[in-house]
């Protein structure tokens, strides 16, 4: 889009060459522009977070997190070390927490998750980290991407409350040996992405 104010001119010549009036070259660009300007796609901000190798007796060790604020949704992509349809033994399951208002402490809502086939989800609000009240119905959605070890949890800004602004912390709690569960977070315990701002 940047450099249609260039280009109409030169375009509007050459078409008023062909076509035998200005008005109508101009008529044929401005129909271009406005064209391209509809078919233009949404935007999105998005941040990215590395994870190191801390939690290797799991499978589902937390990798990278990435965050897509979109006009309408907002986009978490966890990836794991190797994510697996089934377990032999115990599941895991996955925690992502949404902090959208900077003067409240602690996020506002949470979706969990199982990360094995078959798993449900749901979106709760929060009070300080735990769950507070039923289950919300505002659209949400879960992918696992079994042969890209990634998670895709999808929530709308609906069920956020339409903010300038999010951030996320992800938590993986891995069960597979019950007596010893291992607990990974993208970062130290409890720490944020940094701010994403609506797309």
């Amino acid at each position: 889009m940047s450099h249609t104010p260039r280009l109409a001119p030169r375009l509007a010549r050459r078409l008023a060459r062909r076509h035998g009036s200005p008005l109508a070259a101009a008529t044929v660009v401005a129909l271009a522009v406005g064209l391209a300007c509809v078919a233009a796609p949404a935007s999105a901000e998005s941040t990215a977070a590395n994870d190191p190798a801390d939690a290797t007796a799991s499978l589902t060790d937390i990798r990278r997190v990435t965050v897509n604020h979109g006009p309408e949704q907002v986009i978490t992509k966890v990836r794991f070390t190797d994510l697996v349809r089934s377990s032999d033994a115990g599941p895991s399951g996955m925690t992502v927490f949404f902090d959208s208002r900077p003067g409240r402490k602690g996020p506002e809502l949470r979706f969990d998750t199982g990360l094995q086939e078959g798993t449900d989800y749901q979106v709760t609000r929060t009070k300080g980290w735990a769950q507070s009240g039923d289950r919300l119905t505002c659209p949400a959605s879960l992918r696992l991407k079994w042969a890209e070890d990634v998670a895709v949890v999808r929530v709308s800004r609906e069920c956020l409350g339409d903010p300038a602004k999010v951030r996320v912390a992800v938590k993986m709690v891995d069960l597979f040996d019950g007596s010893h569960p291992v607990t990974d977070w993208l970062g130290n315990p409890r720490s944020f992405t940094s701010y994403v701002a609506a797309g």
